[in-house]
């Protein structure tokens, strides 16, 4: 009798074993079981936060390139800072009284744009956001808190093209979708991103178009070429940069507006309550303005290289051009120039 339940055991398992055993394979190397692996790591990943769809196009439903998911920061300004593939995606809620820290990492510290062959460029859609084809960025301003929720995506120059920077723009509009809700940021969403197009084009001095139009630049300043692109009431960052081509052909001159947490990453850590305040130095300028919907200040910038023989009246004259043209596409006020 002991026998026959032996064998009939082992005919009731085996064939359970060669299911779980089959189904188990099938799990592991099926397109279908890729797909449900990369959605269950994705259910907890960074917190939940990153999108399934926008995620695979750099991912390829691979798990393995999920590979970094740590919290950064401390109390009330921690972040979330995971790899998407060769992507960072830095998530946070940003305070409008927030500083940088020099002690430990914050998500102003990740606004410092790298390094890039293009531009700022606005994503449009109705998204306040930018892209550079190296970093893409979306901030969302809380309607119902004093704060702006951000998502920074850095990465490569490899991204350094229309379609690709498109993509990442519609990844970061994905997860910050996800990390509103999730931060309990009430915000008004944009459509789909449009197609982009990267500006890394110099032009004559006397064709200044775009963030740099405008310009009254003079001879004496030895500015050969201006290099800006498309203005855009949306963008949180926008440049211009002058240069020459004679000796060395190096930027003299670069031109900064940076609205909300982007100004608020120029705060130094050991700020006082009256920074930023407009200026004027032997090589820089500063203007500051009021902006709708944020309680932080726009801050508008001119800077010197050492390639440069900046005079006042021409920092003065080129700040204010850039500055006036910039605040009124964003609907700023109160502009104030530098004393």
């Amino acid at each position: 009798m002991v026998k026959v339940v032996r064998r009939l055991a082992l005919f009731c398992v085996l064939p359970l074993v060669l299911v779980l055993t089959a189904a188990y394979s099938w799990y592991r190397v099926s397109e279908t079981g890729r797909g449900w692996r990369y959605e269950d790591k994705l259910a907890t990943y960074c917190g939940g936060l990153i999108p399934y769809d926008e995620a695979a196009v750099f991912t390829g439903l691979n798990t393995d390139s999920l590979s970094r998911d740590p919290v950064e920061g401390y109390g009330e300004d921690r972040f979330r800072s995971c790899r998407v593939a060769d992507l960072t995606v830095s998530i946070g809620l940003v305070r409008a009284d927030a500083t940088r820290s020099d002690v430990v990492p914050d998500m102003l510290s990740t606004l410092d744009r790298e390094a890039s062959d293009h531009l700022p460029v606005g994503l449009g859609g109705g998204w306040r956001g930018y892209t550079d084809g190296r970093t893409t960025a979306v901030v969302l301003p809380c309607t119902n808190k004093d704060a702006s929720l951000v998502v920074n995506i850095a990465g490569d120059e490899s991204h350094g093209n229309g379609d690709e920077s498109r993509a990442v723009g519609e990844l970061a509009t994905a997860v910050a979708r996800k990390a509103a809700d999730q931060q309990s940021c009430e915000a008004s969403f944009g459509g789909r991103i449009p197609e982009l197009s990267l500006s890394n084009e110099q032009y004559a001095a006397a064709g200044a178009s775009g963030t740099c139009e405008g310009l009254q630049i003079p001879e004496t300043q030895w500015v050969n070429w201006v290099q800006g692109s498309v203005a855009s009431d949306s963008s949180p960052l926008e440049l211009c940069l002058l240069g020459e081509t004679k000796a060395r052909d190096e930027v003299l001159y670069s031109m900064e507006a940076s609205f909300g947490p982007y100004a608020q990453r120029l705060r130094p850590a050991d700020h006082d309550e009256h920074w930023p305040e407009p200026g004027l130095t032997h090589d820089s300028a500063t203007a500051t303005a009021s902006c709708p919907g944020s309680t932080v200040p726009a801050v508008f910038r001119i800077h010197a290289t050492v390639y440069a023989a900046p005079t006042e009246q021409f920092l003065r004259s080129a700040l204010r051009t850039f500055a006036e043209r910039s605040a009124a596409r964003h609907g700023c006020t109160d502009l104030e120039l530098p004393d």
